[in-house]
C-alpha cells in the first residue's frame, strides 16, 4: 500500500510541474472559433483555384491537342509537297539528259 502512496504522490507533483508550465491547459484551442470564418473563406478561395486550375488544365489540353492535330497536317502538306518537288526535279532532269542526249547525236542544235 505505501508504494501505491509513494506513486500517487510522485505522479501528483509531476501534475503541479505540468501545471506551473501551463502544458494542461487548453492553450489557444478555444481561439480556433475565432479563425472559423477566415477558414471557411479560404476553402471557398482554394475551391475556386482547383475549378480555375482544372479548367485551365482543360484549355492547355485542348490547345496542345490542336497544335498537335495542326502540326500533322502542315508535316504531310510538306511531305507531299516535297514528294511534288522530287517529282517535277526527276522529270525535269530527264527531260535534260535527253535533250542532251539528242544534242549528242545531233538531232537538236
Amino acid at each position: 500500500m505505501e508504494p501505491d502512496i509513494r506513486a500517487a504522490d510522485r505522479d501528483m507533483r509531476e501534475i503541479e510541474l505540468l501545471e506551473q508550465k501551463g502544458v494542461t491547459g487548453a492553450g489557444k484551442l478555444a481561439g480556433y472559433e475565432e479563425l472559423q470564418p477566415r477558414l471557411v473563406a479560404l476553402l471557398k478561395a482554394h475551391q475556386t483555384d482547383v475549378e480555375l486550375a482544372a479548367a485551365l488544365e482543360r484549355r492547355t489540353a485542348a490547345l496542345m491537342e490542336r497544335h498537335a492535330t495542326q502540326v500533322d497536317a502542315l508535316s504531310g502538306l510538306f511531305v507531299a509537297w516535297d514528294d511534288t518537288i522530287t517529282v517535277g526535279e526527276n522529270k525535269t532532269t530527264k527531260l535534260e539528259r535527253e535533250r542532251e542526249e539528242r544534242r549528242r547525236l545531233g538531232l537538236e542544235a
